[in-house]
């Protein structure tokens, strides 16, 4: 099936997240999984750079503590979990910079990493640095899904 092509005009209106001397892009964000949330650590990453991404791709995963999903309401077994939540990307494009490596900590909406449209722009990320220190919230869509770390199966999305 084809692709459908990122209109231009989001790179000239939003600059943060394209720039002129780069090719179209999207800055990835690490997902707000709830209002409490101050961190979450990159658990795993599905795809590698260049690799396609597809709406309903399950792209990484994101632990979080307890306390940092449910806040004060964590009860004293929930506050020693470690939750892990699946991220389903809505977007579609290319992998071409991973911001924060599996491991690394990273509060919500901060860069995490860059999607953009063509394969054959990929490489133009390699040394990309991102000069936003947060992606603007509604700029990447993303939906949540528990893999472990609770007994409850619902998911969240923003």
């Amino acid at each position: 099936s084809a692709r459908r092509a990122w209109p231009r005009r989001l790179c000239g209106s939003v600059r943060s997240l394209c720039s002129a001397s780069l090719p179209p892009h999207k800055v990835v964000p690490m997902p707000r999984l709830a209002p409490t949330m101050t961190t979450g650590k990159v658990h795993q990453w599905n795809i590698g750079i260049g690799d396609a991404i597809s709406p309903y791709d399950l792209v990484f995963q994101v632990s979080i503590t307890g306390p940092e999903l449910l806040g004060n309401d964590a009860t004293e077994k929930q506050a020693d979990a470690v939750v892990v939540m699946e991220i389903e990307c809505i977007e579609d494009g290319f992998l071409a910079k991973i911001l924060a490596p599996v491991g690394a900590d990273a509060g919500p909406d901060q860069p995490i990493a860059v999607i953009c449209e063509d394969p054959d722009d990929v490489a133009a990320f390699a040394n990309y640095v991102p000069s936003i220190k947060k992606v603007p919230s509604g700029q990447f869509l993303w939906q949540a899904y528990l893999v472990s770390g609770l007994e409850a199966t619902s998911c969240s999305n923003s």
